[in-house]
């Protein structure tokens, strides 16, 4: 199995290899600190997987790498490997066509549950980040029923 771990942090990049060379004997590994240089090093290879790290400081157009992999390489899946769970990157990042959005700070058991998963085709989470996504989509919802409510008062007062 190809993996591109692509994470501008080298000593994150290389300890992610380790480990993934630990549990996956037959695993390969193309590293790079962006996506360019992976383009640059590795453009000929299509990998099997891309973890595509992000750093606590990363910003949501960071996410965009998503989408310019699964254009070139529709059939391979993405995890996002992000410094700290955050509901935008993930939900930006899934919608961009990541299947799974997982947390650098989880155990690594939970990585490698997340690419077995991926890589039979399925989306992956982990409960931290489903219990963040849901959160927020309470949260939104809640707002949107105080608005409707307030709407509806706003009638009966008129």
């Amino acid at each position: 199995m190809i993996i591109a771990s692509i994470d501008r942090h080298p000593i994150i990049r290389r300890g992610l290899g380790l480990f993934l060379q630990e549990q996956f004997e037959n695993a390969v590994l193309l590293e790079s600190e962006s996506y360019d240089s992976f383009i640059k090093s590795f453009g000929s290879q299509i990998p099997d997987l891309f973890i595509l790290g992000f750093a606590e400081e990363s910003n949501i157009c960071e996410s965009e790498v998503v989408r310019l992999v699964k254009e070139s390489m529709p059939n391979t899946p993405v995890i996002i490997y992000d410094g700290e769970p955050r509901y935008e990157m993930a939900v930006y990042s899934l919608v961009a066509g990541a299947s799974a959005y997982q947390v650098k700070n989880s155990c690594p058991t939970e990585l490698v549950k997340c690419i077995e998963s991926v890589m039979q085709g399925k989306r992956y989470m982990s409960e931290n980040v489903i219990d963040i996504l849901l959160k927020q989509c309470m949260k939104a919802t809640m707002e949107k029923e105080k608005i409707a409510l307030l709407s509806e008062e706003e009638l009966i007062i008129a």
